[in-house]
C-alpha cells in the first residue's frame, strides 16, 4: 500500500470516528480542537477528509465481470 493510500485511509478513519462522536454525543472533535466552522483550519480538515474519501473510492470500483478488484488481489 502506498503512503498516499495510507494517509487517505487514516483520514477516512478519523472522519468516521468524528461522525460517530457527533452522532452519539453531539461532540464535534474538529471544531473543539481548531475553532469555529468558519475558520480555515476546520475547513481544511473537512476538505482533506473529503478528498481522502474520493481517493479511496478507487478501491470500491468493480470489474466488468462483476467481481470486486479487492477480491482479485
Amino acid at each position: 500500500m502506498k503512503i498516499l493510500d495510507r494517509v487517505a485511509l487514516t483520514l477516512i478513519i478519523i472522519g468516521g470516528i468524528h461522525l460517530l462522536l457527533i452522532g452519539l454525543f453531539g461532540f464535534n472533535m474538529v471544531e473543539t480542537v481548531l475553532g469555529s466552522p468558519d475558520e480555515w483550519g476546520v475547513r481544511i480538515v473537512y476538505i482533506l477528509i473529503g478528498l481522502s474519501a474520493l481517493w479511496c473510492f478507487k478501491y470500491y470500483s468493480f470489474t466488468p465481470r462483476g467481481g470486486s478488484r479487492l477480491r482479485d488481489r
